[in-house]
């Protein structure tokens, strides 16, 4: 017998700005962070939450946008290789071991803050939307 699970994530903001159809997705963190680059397998590790620490020892904490977001929908296709709706099973298996998957933030403003104030996130967002209050570590989608 299958068991589903609903897993809850926090989602804050309002509004989602589409990206457009293949536009370029920037990874960022804060201007603190000492994460200074992220390799596309780092990353898929990360967002799976495979890795869970920084190499200083720090908590990885990593932001998605809404699952119907188009950036969120091209990040997880560049980078997991997966739709968001084809993660659902994993997650799914994932609460059993006590593992979340990654916070959800409403909008591409809310990840630019988040990763300002928080040395240990990592976010992505269509680079359109990048400004001097986070630092791009990787672009995906050239």
């Amino acid at each position: 017998m299958a068991v589903a699970v609903a897993v809850t994530v926090l989602s804050v903001g309002r509004g989602v700005r589409p990206a457009r159809g293949g536009e370029v997705i920037a990874v960022v963190v804060g201007k603190a962070s000492v994460v200074t680059s992220v390799t596309r397998d780092e990353l898929r590790e990360v967002y799976l939450r495979r890795q869970r620490l920084w190499p200083n020892g720090a908590r990885v904490i990593p932001i998605n946008l809404p699952a119907d977001d188009p950036a969120r929908e091209r990040f997880s296709q560049l980078v997991l290789r997966r739709s968001p709706n084809d993660l659902v099973s994993y997650w799914n298996a994932r609460y059993f071991e006590g593992v979340s998957p990654p916070e959800v933030i409403r909008s591409p403003a809310v990840v630019r803050a988040y990763v300002a104030a928080e040395p240990d996130a990592i976010g992505y967002l269509p680079s359109s939307e990048v400004d001097d209050s986070c630092r791009v570590v990787l672009t995906l989608g050239q």
